[in-house]
């Protein structure tokens, strides 16, 4: 699985966090694999991130978890 490295501001508090995406996400488009990367840093910093994710709407899993857990996700690149 590749990994990425993801920085990310949480509640005002910049960090970086390390994730593994599968295969087929990050050889996807670029919406897959956004999505697949937001998937992971939700479950990695907020355990609950998969209500936001199961809402449904219109909205991107990038937009859902800065609305909800006003978490954004500022860059990511591959290791």
């Amino acid at each position: 699985m590749p990994t990425y490295r993801v920085t990310y501001e949480h509640i005002g508090s910049k960090a970086d966090i390390t994730v593994e995406v599968p295969t087929d996400a990050a050889a996807g488009d670029q919406r897959q694999l956004e999505d697949a990367i937001v998937r992971r840093v939700g479950e990695r910093v907020l355990p609950h991130a998969e209500l936001a994710f199961r809402h449904e709407d219109n909205r991107t899993l990038t937009e859902k978890l800065a609305k909800a857990y006003d978490l954004v996700i500022e860059d990511y690149q591959r290791l």
